[in-house]
């Protein structure tokens, strides 16, 4: 049976006919694969069931009885999802239909990142794709959410109106954009990158100013601890390490501000004079400082890395590194309100200790996720001296770290 493990729920794909003469087999199938992920919940993709009979039914209602939570059964066609009406498990389950079917054949990529693609249907719509196996549907749904949320808080983002399927990729399709991103821009256009780079800053100071309720959106710092719990787990750091970095968890300013955590000119559309963002999936709330550290991340921790594994950031992120290094430059002092160039170096350095410790994050974080799923293939003895360097240059700065004067 396939499976994809993401952020604690354990998405099943059921296919074929599930019936008295294979239910107990897929139920040990099922046990067995919840086994190797015991913090997470069960869901189901019922994208390739083509029918599904009350033993198959009594197998999914034990789990939902074991597990107590309303299961998702998701991308059900129309028939099986008869079935499941008619006997009364809608009521039991989140039972969802087949998701509507798009095509992009012909369609023009405004953007690319780590995760998903962007593609324009029509002058007034366009389709964000996501990679399958890194991305389920559950958290394309939170991203959907939370750019409704922070639409109506008064932060631009793209009106979306749609939860799509294009070939074997889930997608949102957000309509009412007839934009570029800005890193296309830019590259046409280079001249442009102190004037849009500005309108940048601007608008992350507006996103800054814009706080939600608590509990609304996840909160940063937890995140961070959160991954940091499992880098420790598999043994990446020491004791002392991850005393030393809690330490410095501590430290973080709390805010209920609405934070971006990617705000990149591939995740920004230019629409008239309005930015426009597409792309607040991994929004939290917290200290301004995430955001900041994020750019100057990309700006002057990443492309060392990506030259090391013989790439560029381009080939990675689609954005080049001197559109970057214009768009962090220009950015900050529209940010702090000072061209004062001693001012901006120190907000910069401050900046670079949170960077630092986003850098543990990334890095150990994405190793985290892959190691849960290819433990066979992975090396925790050859990533501890990656996590060592990193950890050095957090310690380089743990004095410094922590509030930021202008923020």
């Amino acid at each position: 049976m396939k499976y994809n493990n993401d952020n604690n729920v354990l998405m099943l794909y059921l296919s074929g006919r599930i019936d008295a003469n294979n239910a107990p087999d897929i139920e040990a199938e099922i046990a067995q694969e919840l086994a190797k992920f015991p913090e997470s919940i069960p869901a189901f993709d019922a994208s390739e069931l083509e029918y599904i009979s009350s033993a198959g039914l009594r197998v999914i209602l034990k789990f939902r009885k074991q597990f107590g939570k309303n299961i998702d059964v998701l991308n059900v066609s129309s028939e099986v999802y008869d079935i499941f009406e008619v006997t009364g498990f809608t009521e039991l389950l989140n039972v969802r239909k087949r998701l509507r079917e798009v095509s992009v054949e012909g369609c023009p990529v405004i953007g690319t990142g780590h995760y998903a693609t962007v593609y324009r249907i029509d002058p007034e719509r366009i389709i964000k794709l996501f990679d399958r196996e890194a991305v389920t549907l559950a958290k394309i749904e939170h991203d959907q959410k939370v750019a409704r949320d922070a639409f109506i808080k008064g932060i631009p983002t793209a009106i979306s109106y749609d939860v799509v399927k294009s070939g074997e990729h889930y997608g949102i399709v957000y309509e009412m954009i007839n934009a570029d991103t800005m890193n296309m821009i830019l590259q046409r256009s280079p001249e442009r990158i102190p004037e849009l780079s500005r309108k940048a800053g601007a608008l992350l100071r507006q996103l800054h100013r814009t706080e939600f309720e608590p509990g609304s959106l996840p909160d940063a710092v937890e995140n961070w601890r959160n991954v940091l719990a499992k880098i420790f787990g598999l043994g990446l750091i020491s004791a002392a390490e991850n005393d030393m970095i809690s330490e410095l968890l501590d430290r973080i300013p709390p805010r209920n501000t609405f934070i971006h955590y990617d705000f990149h000119p591939n995740n920004i559309l230019l629409q008239g004079d309005e930015l426009v963002l597409i792309d607040v999936g991994d929004a939290a709330l917290g200290y301004p400082a995430f955001d900041l550290s994020s750019i100057y991340y990309i700006v002057a921790l990443v492309p060392p890395m990506m030259k090391r594994m013989g790439q560029t950031l381009e080939q990675t992120m689609g954005v080049p590194e001197d559109i970057m290094r214009g768009y962090w430059s220009n950015l900050l002092p529209e940010y702090f309100g000072t061209t004062d160039a001693a001012k901006l170096q120190a907000y910069e350095k401050a900046i670079a200790g949170y960077a630092a410790v986003r850098q543990l994050f990334s890095v150990g974080g994405h190793f985290c996720e892959r190691y849960q799923e290819h433990a066979n293939v992975l090396s925790i003895d050859a990533m501890k001296p990656v996590i060592h360097e990193i950890v050095k240059g957090i310690e380089q700065v743990k004095d410094t770290f922590g509030r930021i004067e202008g923020i």
